[in-house]
This record gives structure tokens, sequence and C-alpha cells, in this order.
């Protein structure tokens, strides 16, 4: 198996944990927890074991040049904080369908930065496969067809929780060609962003909910340990192998991996444009990721 193969298959596999982070948030919400304190204790449980480990094996890895902390803190916040806060304030202006929908623009921002940033080539297979992966979210999310008005605030919305979330490819491509580990990049980002949520509860005068309510927070570090640390210590790995374009549009498994879930374990049904959008999306993940390594 080549390497490019394995970081794929990173990549799809945090996918498919990200896919499980709803059923989480609606069993976890239904119990009575604030989505900023479900964020906290999520990217707690995210970073923290690998501070951890990093202080236990590996304390060099932990250090930091004075010209990068920039780019730690931007992960931190403007990646991580302000996707996660735009996508809660998108799903509150319009709904969840929408909002996941505007979410997965995000291939297409990577796609366009990439070749900003990294140089790499705008070709037509890759055009066409983001325009198919994005139809094919659209489809399975629902938000095709539910004759719902978008509102300028929600599109906004929306499109920030999509850069924010193509940020974290970006701001990550950019820690490792300077030489940090998956583990190091994935520690700080999300020790940053924990701590960012800690302080908005703190200011919102609702942190003790977290100690109210222990069986919803048992359930967010389970949701942290799997759809946050487990999810983007393998998504960040594929990243060393993968142009994070390729990634992001391969990421977009997600929606049709949580489709499906919800297919096989509450009978959600499909409708005919759900299964056109979930088959629109795996023709992209294929075409994608063949046909170009010549030209690579």
């Amino acid at each position: 198996m080549s390497r490019k193969t394995r970081a794929a298959l990173c990549v799809i596999a945090a996918a498919m944990l990200w896919g499980t982070y709803g059923s989480f948030l609606t069993v976890i919400a239904a119990r009575g927890l604030s989505a900023n304190a479900i964020n906290c204790l999520r990217f707690a449980a995210t970073s923290l074991p690998v501070l951890a480990f990093l202080l236990l094996k590996d304390r060099a890895a932990l250090r930091i040049k004075k010209k990068d902390l920039w780019l730690i803190a931007a992960n931190g916040l403007a990646s991580i904080l302000f996707f996660t806060s735009c996508y809660a304030a998108a799903i509150r202006e319009t709904k969840i369908a929408t909002a996941a929908a505007l979410l997965y623009t995000a291939p297409a921002i990577v796609m366009l930065l990439s070749a900003l940033l990294f140089g790499e080539k705008l070709t037509g297979r890759k055009i066409l496969c983001v325009l198919l992966s994005v139809a094919g979210c659209a489809l399975v999310s629902g938000a095709v067809g539910a004759g719902e008005t978008l509102t300028a605030r929600g599109l906004l919305l929306g499109l920030g929780a999509g850069l924010g979330y193509a940020l974290y490819s970006i701001f990550s491509r950019l820690l490792q060609q300077r030489g940090y580990s998956t583990f190091t990049n994935v520690c700080y980002t999300f020790l940053i962003a924990a701590a960012a949520y800690f302080v908005i509860l703190l200011c919102g005068g609702s942190a003790e909910e977290i100690l109210r309510l222990p069986d919803a927070t048992i359930l967010s570090v389970v949701c942290g340990l799997l759809t946050g640390l487990l999810a983007y210590l393998l998504y960040t790995a594929g990243l060393r192998d993968l142009e994070p374009s390729r990634a992001a549009q391969l990421a977009t498994i997600e929606p049709v991996f949580a489709a499906l879930l919800g297919l096989t374990l509450f009978s959600q049904r499909l409708s005919r444009l759900e299964w056109l959008g979930i088959a629109l999306v795996v023709a992209a993940v294929v075409g994608m990721n063949t046909g170009e390594s010549k030209a690579e």
C-alpha cells in the first residue's frame, strides 16, 4: 500500500468519525449541556491526552519557535473556534441541513487557497470533483428541495463555517512544512480552542453546568476522544502525504456516512435526492484519487 493510499484512508476514517458527531450532539444536548460546554469538553479531550503523551515521551515536540506562534494561535482561533462558532450560529439561523451544505464549500475554498499558497495545480478533474462533492453534500444534507428561504446572515455564517473548516487544512499544512509533528499541531491547536471556550463559559456564567450534568460531561469527553482526538490525529497525519485540496475533498464523505448511520441505527429513510447526493460524493472521492498520479 502506497503512502498516498494510507493517507487517503486516514482522512476517510477521520471523516467517518466526524460523521458520528451529530448523533453524539443530539444525545448530549438532550441532557441539557450547552454547545459551548460540549465544545470545551470535546477539545479538552482532544488536546490533553496528546499533551500528557508529549510530556512523558517527547517534550522537545512541545517547543514552538516565536515566529510560528501566530500559526498555532490562528489554527486554534481563526480555524477551530471560528468554524465551530459560525457553524452553531448557522444552524440556529437556518437549519442543520442548510448549514451542513454551506459548510462543505470548504473543499472549494481549500482548493483555491492551496493553489495560491502551495502552488497546487487547478486541473479540470479537481474542479469537477469539488463541484460534484459540493452538489452531493447539498443533496445528502437535505438542503436541496427543502423550500427554505436563506437569509443573508445565514449564508454568511455558513460560508464562514466553511472558511474556518478549510483553514485547518491550510494552517496544518504550513505547520508541517515548518517541521512540526501531527501531535504538536493537535495538542496546541485544540488546547487553545478549549481554553477559548472555557473563557466563554466563564464570561457567560455557565461553567458550572459541566459539574452539574455529569452524564452529559462524560459523553462529551467520549465524543471528544473519538470525533476530536482520534479523528484530527488521523486527518492531520493524512495531510502529510496528501494535497490539502484532496484531503478536504475526501472529507466530504462525512455527511454520507452520517446519513448511512442514521439509516442503519435510527431507520431514517433517504429520499431519491439524498441517494443521488451519496452517489455524487462517492463519484467525486473516486475521481479525485484516480487518473492523476502521473501528472503529480
